[in-house]
């Protein structure tokens, strides 16, 4: 149980963030922020500012956070909020008292009375906690792989368009015209926000004209390259361009010396049939996702062929 004798829970502001980032980079020094980056996530999303829940010691130190980023969500005909937990951390020296709990407990909270979901991508440490705090499970996390062999050419006879700034407001239409049911609202405004995280590369492509949205990572493992598809969805009546924009991936990759392919694509996905086409196959993946909502109108949110998930989805691609 946490001790508020001795330390002081507070929703944290901007004042606050060079508090913030030296217990961050303190937990995670292998991967540090900056500044800029604290703004990106936390103050510039379309959907409005982050709330950061907080506890700090007698000497004003920030010691714990646990922070609900909101996004607009598609939740089939209409959009609400959700919030997104993640950047969930406390100072070694105060592990143990319950922080994260108590915090949890204030976020879902206020999330019940803003009738906002929840959803989030935990790491094995994190999972129980949500378990315990009555999240769904939505599904395990959804990772596809295939091996890359950079003998084989592929044919993708696909019409694409590099974007090297911001994608124009006409494009949200795509994800508009998408019939995908439940997912972040991938609007020109969002996907701008979301692909112009600091000091990360992306390549933005748009599928013929203005048919579909890719877009790629290439990621680097000691000596091993990944190209991640972060993002990939076209108009509901253009679906065939799916197998056309992973052969295209395909072949972005070899050219990139990138050894695997991965997505975020469940068995049950969407555009399952054609990943399962492009024999792009499921790992045994033992992380997971969950969800919260507690009206009964939303129950749907808790069926993962309903979602759309990305690796953009989650602030680690």
């Amino acid at each position: 149980m946490i001790n508020i004798k001795n330390l002081n829970p507070v929703i944290l502001k901007k004042k606050d963030t060079n508090s913030i980032l030296e217990l961050i980079n303190f937990v995670q020094p292998n991967i540090p922020w900056s500044k800029e980056h604290f703004d990106w996530q936390f103050f510039e999303c379309p959907a409005g500012p982050a709330t950061i829940y907080g506890i700090k010691n007698l000497q004003d130190k920030v010691i714990a956070i646990y922070s609900a980023v909101p996004k607009k969500i598609r939740f089939k005909n209409r959009e609400i909020i959700g919030r997104m937990v993640q950047d969930v951390m406390t100072h070694p020296d105060y592990r143990g008292q319950g922080c994260l709990h108590y915090l949890s407990d204030l976020c879902l909270e206020d999330m019940k009375k803003k009738n906002e979901i929840g959803y989030t991508f935990p790491n094995e440490k994190s999972e129980k906690s949500f378990r315990r705090n009555n999240w769904h499970e939505l599904c395990e996390i959804p990772l596809r792989i295939k091996i890359l062999n950079k003998n084989l050419l592929c044919d993708y006879s696909l019409n694409i368009t590099r974007v090297d700034g911001d994608f124009d407001q006409s494009i949200s239409s795509v994800w508009e015209e998408s019939g995908l049911e439940i997912g972040i609202s991938r609007n020109a405004e969002y996907l701008n926000w979301r692909y112009r995280k600091p000091g990360t590369k992306y390549f933005k492509f748009i599928l013929n004209s203005d048919q579909g949205v890719l877009i790629l990572k290439i990621f680097k493992d000691k000596e091993i390259f990944f190209l991640h598809i972060c993002d990939l969805f076209v108009r509901e009546n253009k679906k065939d361009l799916i197998l056309r924009a992973l052969e295209f991936s395909e072949q972005f990759g070899k050219n990139n010396n990138c050894q695997f392919l991965t997505s975020w694509s469940s068995k049950k996905h969407y555009y399952s049939k054609y990943y399962d086409d492009f024999k792009m196959n499921l790992s045994p993946i033992l992380r997971y996702s969950f969800v919260f909502f507690n009206k009964q109108d939303l129950k749907d949110l808790n069926n993962s062929e309903m979602w759309y998930l990305s690796q953009g989805d989650s602030d680690v691609y």
